[in-house]
């Protein structure tokens, strides 16, 4: 194996922690502030960029479909979704299907967006199925995807690889840096790419396929972190120095934080003063971004990206990592430049931030956006805010069957395992505030014996709850259900073909699940359900319907309101 051969000059001091608070008011509070999070729902490992006085952003989506989540936004605060890169999934692998759905903890991870010669690039480790990208001149799409490819010209279907982010240099050579988390090799990597972003020119994905395994130069990119748990990669320029960003979450390297490596090379110093160069890379001055003291004491968010304005300044945009009920949310927070070095946060003092919870915005004048809402059906396809747990079959929905209702067509779950394999199960992100609730409309009248439908939240294939309906013969009831255990409800009254289905939840993140007959008196069935996330998920709010007893049936959303209280 390739003898590693780094030396790191560490410049930087620990200093006070503050703990992550947790409130209902996050984002945009309407008097020329926002308060973090920005955005206080799952758009975990997010990462944006700037394109003249627009700014973009990625954020991981795992089993969902479509695959990687695009944001748009003005002024960094609010945020509206725009599309989705990743539409091609089941020809990647049929176990993002409806008829498998076998792809929990596993899936779209940590992707990058980039921009080079009038074109949008992402980037993405389908950690189960290999190295991935999207190109489009819009970024609303469409998105042209394909498989990254080897030296030799072969798909790298390589599994267990995170975190990628591309670079292209002031020469026009490209290179692309990726983790590989391993039991005792997680190590960083640098790739040299082919200037279309299209090849890694380093790669043999035969040898990269190798398990728990150093991997080498020419064959498996160059090493360029020796310390063990290297993740959340980025790699940029400013000011004639390279910057590689990464995070370690164990002690045996240079202790868990987010780490900054910079060089006038790309490949580092040489002892001699010369570049480093691939297979030979010299060393790095580091500097300590993030020094972690307890997951519950973080100083300031971590795996994300650095974004600057048209007017010069930068900002960092990151992700607090909490498994509790709106997953890993976003926080935006300033970035000052000292002696070249990038400091995240304010009341900056001997090169450290702290985290700020209620900052000014960093450009004025533009409305508050979400990036979930309500829908009233009236298009003819869908919103991007929407997702599907795993790839739906289309033959199976419609929004034009029935103009101005969503209309879902139910069949058996794979195996007949349950909520987690119901292939018709639509949703959005919760959006944590003080007062969030969710109220659809559905018309039941087309359902079948053994069919149930309704609303549920749930997670990444752990935990859920949901409210809804179940035909049996000729009968309606209502139903809740809680990681399968269910209470029965009451029967519909004669005559009665629709039903009004709600959950709400205050600060505390507790779902309280409610229905109407007419919507304007709400009854309580079952329990509380404490939402919270699972397989790097937050909580989602979803609409399903499924019948065990075979492909009959269906039901017409009317529509779907969104409510958040969150300043």
């Amino acid at each position: 194996m390739m003898k590693l051969n780094f030396f790191f000059l560490i410049i930087a001091v620990l200093g006070e922690t503050m703990s992550a608070q947790v409130t209902g008011r996050w984002g945009d509070q309407g008097d020329g502030t926002f308060r973090n999070p920005v955005i206080a729902a799952d758009y975990s490992d997010p990462d944006p960029i700037r394109v003249g006085d627009d700014y973009y952003l990625v954020a991981s989506t795992f089993e969902s479909y479509p695959g990687v989540s695009v944001l748009h936004s003005k002024d960094l605060v609010n945020w509206t979704t725009i599309g989705a890169a990743l539409t091609d999934l089941v020809t990647v692998d049929s176990a993002y299907s409806a008829k498998r759905m076998e792809r929990y903890n596993g899936g779209a991870y940590a992707p990058t967006i980039s921009y080079h010669h009038n074109q949008f690039y992402i980037y993405v480790n389908l950690y189960t199925d290999g190295f991935y990208m999207a190109t489009a001149d819009n970024p609303k799409g469409p998105w042209k995807t394909q498989f990254v490819k080897d030296k030799y010209g072969r798909p790298l279907r390589v599994t267990r690889w995170s975190d990628p982010c591309p670079f292209w240099d002031d020469d026009g050579k490209a290179y692309l840096v990726s983790s590989h988390p391993g039991r005792e090799y997680w190590y960083s990597y640098i790739f040299q790419m082919s200037e279309d972003g299209t090849t890694l020119l380093d790669a043999d994905s035969a040898h990269m396929d190798k398990k728990n395994f150093l991997y080498q130069y020419p064959d498996g990119g160059t090493v360029i972190s020796p310390y063990h748990s290297s993740e959340g990669n980025r790699i940029f320029k400013r000011n004639g120095y390279y910057y590689l960003q990464h995070i370690e979450f164990t002690d045996k390297g240079l202790g868990e934080g987010t780490y900054v490596f910079r060089s006038r090379h790309l490949y580092g110093t040489l002892p001699d003063g010369t570049p480093g160069r691939p297979g030979q890379p010299g060393k790095y001055e580091v500097f300590a971004v993030e020094k972690v003291k307890s997951r519950e004491n973080l100083r300031i968010p971590g795996q994300g990206g650095y974004v600057d304005t048209s007017d010069g300044r930068w900002f960092w945009i990151g992700q607090f990592t909490r498994d509790y009920a709106c997953g890993r949310p976003p926080h935006l927070l300033p970035v000052t430049w000292i002696d070249d070095w990038p400091v995240i946060g304010v009341e900056v003092k001997n090169m450290e931030g702290k985290m700020g919870w209620q900052l000014p915005k960093p450009i004025m004048g533009f409305s508050i956006s979400l990036p979930q809402g309500s829908d009233e059906f009236t298009k003819s396809v869908l919103h991007p805010q929407w997702m599907w747990n795993h790839v739906p079959d289309n033959k199976k929905w419609s929004l034009t069957e029935r103009a101005g209702y969503l209309r879902l067509y139910a069949f058996p779950t794979v195996g007949g395992k349950g909520f987690f394999k119901a292939g018709n199960t639509i949703n959005q992100r919760y959006m944590h505030s003080d007062s969030t609730s969710v109220t659809v409309k559905m018309e039941v009248g087309g359902m079948a014996s053994g069919q149930k439908a309704g609303l549920a939240h749930f997670n990444g294939g752990k935990t859920y709850a949901s409210i809804g309906v179940v035909k049996r013969g000729n009968d309606l009831c209502l139903e809740f259900g809680m990681n399968g255990h269910i209470v029965e409800g009451e029967a519909f009254p004669s005559g009665q073909d629709s039903i009004y289905l709600r959950t709400s939840m205050g600060v505390d993140a507790k779902a309280d699940f409610q229905y109407s007959w007419d919507g304007m008196t709400f009854y309580h069935l079952g329990s509380k359900y404490p939402m919270t996330s699972a397989n790097f998920r937050g909580d989602m709010i979803g609409i399903f319907t499924y019948n065990d007893l075979g492909e009959s049936g269906f039901i017409d959303v009317d529509w779907f309101h969104y409510q958040v209280s969150n300043k």
